[in-house]
């Protein structure tokens, strides 16, 4: 079971939760021993071989790390690891600022700020891969992360870049090979490790420049509809395309070079780039123009003398010259027909490849024109509603569009489409907004829609309704199922919503749900409701039934709950905080009524809190503490 907000393990106390990684959770807690506030990784115990893989490496990168800590301030310092209460724990520097990813969420970053954290992050890993250290008997030569990504690149309150997570579960000693791809994220993976499940420093190398090129770019230099086909595109070791303008040419070099597919013609190192990297700040010619550069000249230099080599004839120089002729330097006939013939037919090949160009330079604008032209009926025939039908809309894209749906030529419909779908998808959220019930199935077409607009042309705001409505999908099953991880991943997903839709409250709503029907945390879902009404949300009727059935439901657990401990001192204290709840209820129950079912939810409370007063002047005359009583109250609890 994941461990829930407002529980303790060992001597921390869980505040929050911060995130997710591969099999283990992040919370904030705070440290009950100092006061501290901690990031504290949570990994559940269990018997299964992946788990037990998962907390050896945990393990073993905690002390990684601390040691990397210790010689690098840009690393998260380790406090503290164990076990306790069911968990394998780590206890690390919270750091406090924004990650990389919330920062891109704004748009591509100014490449020069943008090069000044790679080369930050650039000498972490230098450091990293050439470290050295003793646990216990086993020498480790150099660890690598394993997982860089903008998540785990933290910007701190005082401007300084710092590296998550470096080690836990995911840094690696360099001599460990894995045999599948473990911990990583695929969209920053390398050929090599999605093939075989490599671990190297190239892996870090090559999602270090993935990342690079995404805070360049806004774009990552891979993108598929689904991981699957995003780890063929990967795999296939087809050449990303360059990094488009405004990138400068020189560190369109270096990503070029950083992101080549064969291993052999990357940089070698984590220093060698981040060189490049300084000599890219410094204005001078990084080492990937240099390259290309001497490539260039030895191509030059080689089909010059080759040249030479064919137009050397020695020079008659009087008869003694003359007489060597025939014997060592004449010509034979077989040696001038291939040279004739060449340079005979050369002129007709230029003539041919000549023509063939301007006939692809005319195919190609023909084309063009006619994609233009139908781009263009497509989008009249819409504005007109000649053609109204989403399903109609979809097939005339798809084949308008197929084989090149970013074309500059479609911009128009490409724009008209996306807001069709989007508009209509809208209409679902606005209508949960508009305190209108809102099913699975609705919310099911609402993400359908939002997919192809999101195929049409991404965006975050898209993005951002995508996770909103895949949100309430997980709060609806993971309700119905009872199922804690589908509420977690509910939690994530509106968490996800809201970083993509800062000024949005649809997204606290669906949080607001999930605390009060799902985890039964009423004060978690009491701040989110506030979060709603701070981005303009006007509180209703419905989120106070909301709220009144969490108070509701937290006062029968805790009156119920108080059967364990009945006859003893703090028996009392659960007993009034449990009628403190039902005042809080009945008092937004009656707020709203007739609302919903609040009469029936007044009257229900009204019972209740006679049952609980009953108990509380027993307790206080002294009575209903016998073993008899107390076995009858067990059998009746409600008598």
């Amino acid at each position: 079971m994941i461990a829930p907000a407002s529980r303790r393990i060992g001597k921390y106390e869980i505040r929050q939760k911060l995130g997710r990684g591969g099999m283990a959770d992040v919370y904030l807690a705070s440290d009950n021993a100092t006061g501290a506030m901690v990031a504290l990784k949570l990994i559940e115990h269990s018997t299964d071989v992946d788990t037990l893989d998962s907390i050896e490496a945990e393990r073993r990168g905690a002390e990684l790390q601390t040691r990397l800590a210790a010689v690098d301030p840009h690393v998260a310092a380790i406090y503290d690891s164990g076990d306790a209460d069911g968990f394998f724990y780590v206890a690390m520097e919270y750091v406090e600022g924004q990650d990389l990813a919330e920062l891109m969420h704004r748009g591509p970053l100014e490449p020069k700020f943008a090069v000044e954290l790679a080369v930050a992050v650039a000498e972490t890993l230098d450091k990293a891969h050439n470290l050295q250290v003793v646990i216990g008997e086993r020498t480790y030569q150099g660890i690598v992360h394993g997982d860089i990504k903008p998540k785990n690149i933290r910007i701190d309150a005082g401007g300084r870049v710092r590296v998550l997570d470096f080690g836990i579960a995911k840094a690696l000693s360099l001599s460990r090979k894995l045999t599948r791809n473990e911990f990583g994220s695929v969209p920053y993976a390398s050929p090599e490790r999605l093939d075989a499940g490599e671990v190297s420093v190239q892996t870090d190398l090559w999602s270090l420049a993935v990342m690079l090129y995404e805070m360049v770019t806004g774009l990552r230099p891979y993108h598929a509809a689904t991981t699957e086909r995003l780890e063929a595109m990967v795999r296939s070791r087809i050449p990303p395309p360059p990094p488009p303008d405004p990138c400068p040419e020189a560190l369109r070099r270096i990503l070029i070079k950083a992101l080549a597919p064969v291993v052999t013609a990357r940089y070698g190192s984590a220093r060698e780039m981040a060189a490049d990297f300084a000599a890219f700040q410094a204005g001078g010619t990084v080492q990937a123009e240099q390259e290309d550069l001497d490539a260039t000249r030895r191509t030059f230099r080689r089909e010059d003398e080759e040249t030479r080599r064919m137009d050397r004839s020695p020079e008659p120089q009087g008869g003694e010259t003359r007489q060597m002729l025939p014997s060592v330097a004449a010509p034979t006939p077989t040696t001038h027909k291939p040279r004739l013939r060449m340079f005979s037919t050369a002129p007709w090949l230029a003539r041919v490849l000549g023509w063939a160009f301007v006939a692809w330079i005319a195919w190609t604008a023909l084309t063009s024109y006619v994609l233009y032209q139908h781009g263009k009926r497509l989008e009249r025939d819409i504005q007109t509603e000649q053609v109204k039908d989403l399903d109609d809309i979809w097939k005339r894209w798809t084949e308008l569009s197929d084989g090149n749906p970013s074309s500059f030529l479609l911009r128009g419909p490409r724009r008209l489409v996306r807001q069709k779908f989007v508009a209509e998808a809208d209409h679902v959220i606005d209508s949960y907004r508009n305190n209108n019930t809102v099913r699975e199935n609705g919310w099911k077409d609402a993400h359908d829609l939002l997919a192809k607009a999101l195929a049409v042309d991404p965006g975050d705001s898209i993005r951002g309704k995508l996770r909103l409505c895949e949100g309430h999908l997980a709060r609806i099953k993971g309700i119905a199922r009872r199922s804690v991880p589908e509420l977690d991943r509910a939690v994530d997903l509106f968490n996800e919503a809201q970083q993509l839709m800062p000024k949005s409250p649809d997204p606290e709503l669906g949080l607001a749900l999930v605390y009060v029907y799902g985890l039964g945390n009423i004060d978690r879902a009491d701040e989110a409701l506030q979060q709603a009404a701070k981005r303009g949300y006007a509180l209703g009727n419905r989120e106070k039934a909301q709220l009144a059935d969490g108070y509701r439901a937290r006062a029968e657990r805790m009156f119920s709950d108080a059967r364990k401990v009945r006859g003893l001192p703090q028996e009392k204290d659960q007993i009034q905080r449990s009628r403190e709840d039902y005042e809080h209820a009945l008092q937004l129950y009656q707020s709203i009524a007739p609302y919903g079912n609040s009469l029936t939810m007044i009257a229900r409370v009204e019972t209740s809190m006679d049952g609980v007063d009953l108990r509380l002047r027993e307790i206080d005359n002294g009575t209903g503490n016998s073993p008899v009583d107390i076995l009858r109250h067990l059998l009746h609890p409600w008598q």
